[in-house]
């Protein structure tokens, strides 16, 4: 097993999975990609410009991107972090398949009711379209 992929959005979820990423990482000398997608949304009706929402998510996914780096090195685990654009599962099963991920690992659940309500349950489209195995973290 070479390549793991990281879905992470900075919550409590996606910690506990990366976490057993790098479990299972250091036991076969793995790398690691932590993969947060930035969502394309937009709120025109609401009087918020699609530039403005995408810079929101961005300064965030920065944010929790910094996070896992740091959880990354303390480990002492090889790894990158990577932010894309787009709809979250549509962009990590693509990623995944392009990239010949062996083991893509994330957190039975997301951010947030709101998100959910955006994007549908990202955990459940992955599980079911992706190339790769799948290891959901409770």
């Amino acid at each position: 097993m070479e390549k793991i992929l990281v879905c992470f959005d900075g919550s409590e979820w996606s910690k506990k999975a990366l976490n057993e990423a790098i479990k299972i990482a250091q036991r076969f000398g793995s790398q690691i990609t932590v993969l947060s997608v930035v969502p394309k949304v937009c709120f025109l009706e609401m009087g918020i410009d699609c530039a403005t929402v995408e810079s929101i998510f961005r300064a965030e996914t920065e944010g929790n991107l910094r996070k896992a780096e740091e959880i990354l090195s303390e480990k002492g685990v090889r790894g990158q972090t990577l932010i894309l654009e787009g709809t979250p599962a549509d962009v990590i099963v693509e990623y995944a398949k392009n990239n010949n991920v062996d083991l893509l690992v994330m957190g039975s659940k997301g951010k947030d009711a709101t998100e959910r309500t955006l994007f549908g349950s990202v955990t459940q489209k992955v599980t079911a379209t992706a190339s790769c195995s799948v290891l959901i973290v409770r």
